[in-house]
């Protein structure tokens, strides 16, 4: 059944209480973005302690530290 026909059924009454009832509801439209901000917050908390390969002597060196510097960013969590 399309829109056209549904409002048609309708008498001016009821249309207006249909209409203040959608204005009362809250707004459904809010997208809630904690969880993408928190994701951005600890992927920055990474790259902004995590060492450069050229800053350490070996290539083992630099992947235990950045995979330690990883799990204690996921462990700590995002404020």
């Amino acid at each position: 059944m399309e829109l056209k026909q549904l409002l048609e059924g309708l008498s001016t009454d009821k249309i207006v209480k249909v209409m203040a009832a959608i204005r009362e509801r809250p707004n459904v439209r809010k997208v809630d973005h904690t969880r993408k901000l928190n994701s951005i917050k600890r992927t920055n908390l990474y790259f902004s302690s995590c060492p450069k390969p050229h800053q350490l002597d070996t290539h083992k060196t630099y992947t235990g530290h950045a995979d330690s510097i990883r799990e204690q960013v996921l462990a700590g969590g995002v404020e």
